[in-house]
């Protein structure tokens, strides 16, 4: 329903601080201490020139010293800082809503999550299915497998939602042409210990989204599978499992392939 750029990019921007809540905490508390000090000391050499009294006689009138209140300016502006960066960074931003964006967006969302549940849980229903194709079609290469459940997640993105700008390619590590896709790729490559062979990154402002995915054939060959959506399609942790998804069962499938090759070779199918 609401597909005009503005709500998008909205979107986005949400999207966007909800992912960096940690980064915009500390960020936020390094500028509201470096400005408390700051004030602070302002505070102390204004009144230090302009004292509030002349001469103290009473407990609250020393109080007023200029080294108490640059102190008390201090510590206020932290107290007060931090109760607001903790009530900004808390916030649950996906939950901020103008009219009825929140539930357009979020129904959208969950039809999507389901409809990926849903690709996985029949790639692997249709197992003996896609092993006979396989053989029947002689695809029996990792990567012809791979480009196989590549070619299927595609069709089935574009079957659920026929708006969707998606790309969906797999090759070789060093066929990698794009700066961004290296990075992503090299990113995953450096991980220690490795936590995940899928990473994402969605574009702020416009463009395509990025997903790339990497899986080792062998000791010196890496496939990689690189999907690109459209700008109004952001990817997230739901995307990211279906492709980890993909890349596991690729080795299963392939696997089979390769044993029932091996037993009809040696005649240990009957």
């Amino acid at each position: 329903m609401y597909k005009n750029i503005f709500f998008y990019f909205v979107h986005r921007i949400i999207n966007w601080l909800n992912e960096r809540k940690q980064e915009i905490y500390f960020i936020l508390m390094a500028i509201l201490v470096l400005s408390a000090i700051g004030i602070g000391i302002h505070m102390y050499i204004y009144y230090r020139g302009t004292p509030m009294f002349e001469n103290p006689t009473t407990i609250v009138e020393h109080f007023a010293r200029p080294i108490f209140i640059g102190m008390l300016a201090t510590v206020l502006m932290l107290a007060l800082g931090t109760l607001f960066i903790h009530l900004v960074t808390m916030v649950p931003l996906k939950r901020i809503s103008f009219f009825r964006m929140e539930l357009e967006f979020d129904t959208a969302r969950e039809k999507q999550i389901a409809n990926q549940f849903l690709y996985t849980s029949t790639m692997l229903q249709n197992h003996t299915d896609n092993v006979k194709y396989l053989l029947e079609n002689n695809l029996i290469e990792f990567k012809q497998v791979l480009q196989f459940l590549a070619d299927s997640y595609k069709n089935s993105a574009l079957e659920y939602n026929d708006e969707l700008t998606l790309e969906v390619d797999v090759i070789n590590f060093n066929e990698l042409a794009g700066r961004k896709e290296g990075k992503l790729f090299n990113a995953i490559k450096k991980q220690s210990p490795v936590k995940s062979n899928t990473i994402f990154r969605n574009r702020l402002i416009n463009g395509e989204n990025l997903l790339v995915g990497s899986i080792s054939v062998s000791d010196t060959q890496d496939l990689v599978m690189v999907v690109r959506r459209g700008y109004e399609h952001p990817f997230d942790i739901y995307d990211q499992e279906t492709i980890e998804s993909i890349l596991g069962y690729a080795t299963v499938l392939f696997d089979t392939v390769i044993m029932i090759q091996i037993m009809t070779k040696n005649n240990l199918l009957g």
